[in-house]
């Protein structure tokens, strides 16, 4: 179906569906043809093209660190007599939390028995279609100096956090300075429980005594993470002005407790800062990444275990009506969704919906069942929804259909109308389109790591 050829019947806000049947008298359920009731209290609408994703919202803290001063070994004072003790303070910036928006790619929907073509009892809400794009690699934003910035698939940034070094003499006087910049980027992956890390020191200046630095890392995370690679680099090579380091950490997010199947951990970091000479016992400042920021890992998907960073922005499910596969049945999707009075839908399990699927669509009887593909069950909401698995029988049964060029969803059975109230539907699709408009929820489940009770939203595009 294209945009230029179709008008599209639009049920205004609140209005009652007119879907009591008017089509012929005589039939009856398991007739070969829907009796042909259109809606009322329509509205003129025209498609336009695909819609987008909504932007992705950063999330910002501030950057907080343990500070430390200790007595300088005698091998240090031997080279600097005056000094006496070392301190190591962070700068920890502005300390006001942000949120910016970065443009997200859309998501594409899915492609084709009933609402579950692999047979494998998984529907195609918990199967993306393989033609879907993969997502953009994390990439996190790296502003405001001193500031964690993270997102739920964007991964985690700790962005010019300033550590400064200073020698003191015996009366307490500066007798040197070194400041050390810090940068961190950790990525996340929908199928992957690893997480990657890249972590930049750069001694930007000195002062007085402070010639050169030595600067060692460490880092760690919370019970239900195990790290892999612990320090980013090797050695006690001595950093001069603009000189940096740069290395790797790795974590693994598979250290799930027994009978658990997602685990929520923070990362950890301890700096090392010593002049040139001395042995470091003790870290220089310490810091975790932001409670905000938690890691969340799970092995909750049918095929893949993955993590995310939840956020309080809610994952969007974009449904366009200009789609051609799925498009048919979105304006009564959107009616629905109307009548419940919210935009937000919550996941559940796969056991869960399959039994949700259940409670919709059995009994089903199919209008075509000489014809492949021609008739099947689309359950709304969604089945893999813990708003999804309403009594079929309390359901508006529905044939949404395109008319000479006019959409309409009249009532299966004439005798069985809807009564312009219901909150459920099961509707009468091909599967071709069933498959579409469930693909539609299985990319945003895997991309966006949905488990057992997260919310999400639900929009309606031209």
């Amino acid at each position: 179906m294209t945009s230029s050829r179709i008008r599209w019947m639009l049920l205004a806000p609140l209005v009652t569906m007119a879907l009591t049947a008017t089509g012929t008298a005589g039939a009856a359920e398991g007739g070969a043809e829907p009796a042909r009731t259109s809606l009322t209290g329509v509205t003129d609408k025209t498609t336009d093209g695909p819609s987008t994703a909504p932007a992705t919202t950063f999330e910002s803290a501030a950057f907080a660190a343990e500070d430390s001063c200790s007595r300088l070994p005698a091998g240090v004072r031997a080279t600097v007599p005056d000094a006496v003790t070392a301190c190591v303070s962070v700068d920890a910036g502005t300390g006001k939390a942000t949120r910016t928006k970065a443009a997200a790619p859309s998501l594409a929907a899915a492609g084709l028995a009933a609402d579950d073509p692999s047979g494998d009892g998984l529907g195609t809400e918990f199967e993306p279609d393989t033609d879907d794009p993969e997502p953009p690699p994390p990439s996190c934003v790296l502003t405001n100096p001193g500031n964690w910035t993270w997102s739920r698939t964007g991964g985690l940034c700790l962005n010019g956090a300033e550590v400064t070094y200073t020698l003191y003499d015996s009366n307490g006087k500066t007798i040197g300075t070194g400041l050390i910049q810090v940068n961190s980027t950790l990525a996340t992956s929908y199928k992957s429980l690893d997480l990657n890390e890249t972590i930049t020191a750069k001694l930007v200046r000195v002062t007085g005594d402070v010639k050169s630095l030595v600067v060692k890392m460490q880092v760690g995370c919370d019970a239900g993470c195990k790290t892999v690679t612990k320090q980013p680099w090797y050695g006690a090579s001595e950093m001069t002005p603009n000189t940096e380091k740069t290395g790797k950490t790795k974590y693994s997010g598979d250290a799930f407790a027994a009978d658990t199947t997602r685990s929520s951990f923070r990362t950890n970091y301890k700096m090392y800062v010593t002049m040139p000479g001395a042995t470091p016992v003790d870290p220089s400042a310490s810091w975790s990444s932001p409670a905000g920021g938690e890691i969340r890992c799970d092995k909750e998907q049918p095929r893949l275990r993955g993590c995310v960073i939840p956020t309080n922005d809610m994952p969007v499910l974009s449904y366009s009506r200009a789609h051609e596969k799925y498009g048919i049945v979105v304006p009564i999707y959107e009616q629905i969704m109307q009548r419940r009075g919210t935009d937000v839908l919550h996941a559940v399990n796969q056991a869960k919906a399959t039994a949700n699927r259940t409670a919709t669509c059995t009994p089903f009887t199919n209008l075509y069942p000489g014809v492949a593909g021609k008739d099947s069950c689309d359950e709304f909401p969604p089945a893999s929804t813990s708003e999804g698995g309403q009594d079929g029988n309390l359901c508006a049964e529905l044939t949404p259909q395109v008319v000479n060029g006019l959409w309409s969803a009249p009532a299966t059975w004439p005798n069985r109308p809807a009564s312009g109230n219901e909150t459920c539907l099961r509707l009468h699709i091909t599967q071709r389109a069933n498959s579409s408009a469930g693909g539609v929820l299985g990319s945003l489940r895997k991309y966006q790591r949905l488990v057992e009770g997260d919310p999400f939203r639900i929009e309606f595009t031209a």
